[in-house]
């Protein structure tokens, strides 16, 4: 087999968590970070595998059967079962893949921290998928399963309102005009969530809010539109609100006093928030970096956005 390069991109969910599980139309964008994938030959009948952080140092090596993909060695037994489970799922659509044993070396740059959570997974599901040429949707949904938005990102060339039922999904690029993205900030929390955790530890809830489908979806249509910062942070105040009321959390237990809206990215109480307000963009990273999140991405320097 030639080299094979794919690239990926990261993610971030701006409107929709939780209730895109249930129907809801999510605003969802790609990041410019993303991960890279190489494919090369290598000597034997074994798979070497390595991923690196930003830095280019190791955060996972694992040596792998071509016989059953277990893990002959490896740095991190989770992490080396989980790839199992993604390399055996690729032969259950294609039974041809890699049934020659030719030794192979995979590595994979990640261009954000893994701590991050903008999506290490799904960018390995699409490159995995493409090098085993298999339906990255039917792989995702074998091996990690969720709505799907982040694998959305993985092949987007912009922001897209998402939406997964069971029948479909649907994936609609749109053009975020907003007049006020210098008045933008995404901001690491300092705290890694699970989304799958999180999702089930609201699933009675979720299960109950056909009504909030309904309005989280309309308030997606109204944010990707908005017009003025007054008229977006009143829209996400309102969808904070509805979901606050309906999973019985605080949207903003990181930065109450915050001079603006605090808006949640995923999974609520960890990973990426976003940060909106009227004050002079450099007073706001003074006042983030001041209160300890000393990872923040103005919009325009982490979003995908096509020219």
């Amino acid at each position: 087999m030639s080299n094979l390069n794919i690239y990926g991109h990261g993610k971030l969910l701006i409107t929709g968590e939780y209730l895109v599980m249930e129907g809801a139309e999510a605003l969802a964008v790609p990041l410019q970070l993303g991960q890279r994938f190489s494919v090369k030959s290598a000597r034997g009948a074994d798979l070497h595998w390595t991923s690196l952080r930003p830095d280019g140092s190791t955060w996972f090596q694992g040596l792998f059967s071509l016989l059953d993909f277990t893990a002959q060695e490896s740095t991190d037994d989770a992490i080396a079962d989980r790839l199992t489970d993604i390399l055996t799922a690729v032969t259950r659509q294609n039974p041809d893949f890699l049934a020659d044993w030719k030794g192979q070396k995979v590595e994979s740059k990640l261009e954000f921290d893994p701590a991050w959570g903008m999506g290490s997974s799904s960018t390995l599901i699409h490159a995995v998928a493409e090098w085993g040429e298999v339906d990255a949707w039917t792989l995702y949904e074998q091996t990690f399963g969720g709505s799907g938005y982040d694998l959305a990102c993985a092949i987007a060339d912009g922001p897209i309102i998402y939406k997964s039922t069971e029948e479909e999904i649907h994936m609609t690029p749109v053009g975020l005009d907003w007049p006020f993205r210098d008045q933008l900030f995404l901001v690491y929390s300092g705290q890694k969530t699970s989304s799958q955790a999180a999702v089930e530890k609201h699933a009675d809830q979720l299960k109950k809010a056909g009504k909030e489908v309904e309005a989280i979806s309309a308030i997606t249509q109204n944010v990707a539109d908005a017009e003025s910062l007054e008229e977006f942070a009143g829209l996400l105040t309102e969808h904070n609100d509805r979901l606050s009321k309906l999973l019985g959390e605080v949207a903003n237990p990181w930065a109450p006093e915050f001079p603006g809206l605090i808006k949640p990215l995923g999974a609520w109480g960890g990973d990426f928030f976003l940060a909106a307000s009227p004050e002079d963009p450099k007073d706001i990273k003074k006042w983030l970096s001041n209160k300890g999140f000393n990872t923040h991405f103005a919009w325009k320097d982490l979003v995908l956005e096509e020219e």
